[in-house]
């Protein structure tokens, strides 16, 4: 689905004396449609005051030429089928232990209740994701999408992210490919490039140094493409990440999606550190600044240029008016 929304047709950068020489040549790059370095994106990552404007001007633009100005969207059910989770990344405010007395799993009638609200509702689309929950197996992960599709064989059911398809896999004894392959013929139609975080094992070491590396998310997202199997790719930001840490991992996504080419959209995802354990460990205080998302949605744009033409604002990290504004820093998609 979509809906017009105005675009600037006037847009200019800053005045050549408000704006340093190197950074107006990177735009300038940029705007005739020149791939930017891991240097070039980590300098746009910095950007303040009349730099930052001129950087949301030049990423407005870009997606104004890339793909106009239409905002696209689906109507979508989130459904998380469970919390139990044995992993323990230090971002999470979501994971409970089997123990815990709000720790739940959905039943498939469950499941089969919310799929209908969400059908009759107008949705097109459930994204399914859930805790890697110790005792689940390939027959559970099966039992979800039935559930989905004895309710709608045409919903489409975007599910199961690199961590799960892994944990599946590790509890099977199959490999990535024979457990898409099966999750495939029972229903699923892509997969969510969740996991991510920052696809720097620095950064994973400190955030989630049990979940997967950035070698596994990788490889496992190539083999999703491989057997034809789209995904989408996110950026989770404003946790422990540099800047350049940033650009190295849009860098990484423009570089499979330049081998594959199985990537529909980029989502970055704004860090919420309310009861995580970085939190507790005052390591991260707060969210995102308003100035921080709109550089790493411009940035996304520029960087990822003529390789992923959507890129996705989350309103429910942002909230709608801040999701709001980053469609005018280069993000065309709700």
């Amino acid at each position: 689905m979509s809906s017009n929304y105005q675009t600037r047709t006037d847009i200019t950068l800053a005045e050549p004396e408000v704006l340093g020489s190197e950074l107006k040549e990177i735009l300038q790059r940029a705007l005739v449609g020149e791939e930017l370095s891991i240097d070039e994106g980590e300098r746009l990552l910095e950007a303040e005051g009349e730099e930052l404007l001129a950087l949301i001007r030049t990423a407005d633009e870009v997606r104004r030429r890339s793909v106009g100005g239409i905002v696209t969207y689906v109507i979508n059910r989130n459904l998380n089928f469970t919390n139990i989770c044995e992993g323990s990344c230090k971002f999470c405010a979501f994971r409970r232990s089997p123990d815990d007395p709000d720790a739940y799993v959905l039943t498939p009638g469950q499941i089969e209740a919310k799929v209908r609200e969400a059908v009759e509702f107008g949705a097109t689309e459930v994204c399914i994701q859930g805790g890697l929950h110790p005792e689940f197996g390939l027959e559970d992960y099966l039992a979800i999408l039935h559930a989905v599709r004895s309710v709608s064989q045409s919903i489409h059911i975007h599910a199961f992210s690199p961590a799960e398809l892994n944990h599946i896999a590790g509890q099977e004894g199959l490999s990535i490919e024979e457990v898409i392959k099966t999750l495939r013929g029972a229903g699923l139609n892509s997969v969510p490039g969740t996991a991510a975080e920052i696809l720097v094992d620095r950064v994973r070491a400190i955030i989630c140094p049990k979940k997967l590396s950035t070698g596994e998310w990788t490889d496992i997202i190539k083999t999703c493409h491989r057997l034809g199997m789209p995904t989408t790719a996110t950026m989770m930001y404003g946790h422990v990440e540099t800047a350049r840490e940033r650009a190295q991992h849009l860098a990484l996504i423009r570089d499979i999606q330049r081998e594959t080419g199985g990537f529909t959209e980029f989502v970055p995802l704004a860090f919420l550190p309310s009861n995580t354990p970085l939190q507790r460990a005052g390591i991260v205080r707060s969210s995102p600044s308003v100035v921080d998302n709109l550089r790493v949605h411009a940035v996304s744009r520029l960087m990822l240029a003529g390789w992923i033409d959507n890129i996705q604002a989350s309103w429910v990290k942002l909230g709608p008016r801040l999701a709001q504004l980053m469609l005018n820093a280069g993000a065309n998609d709700l």
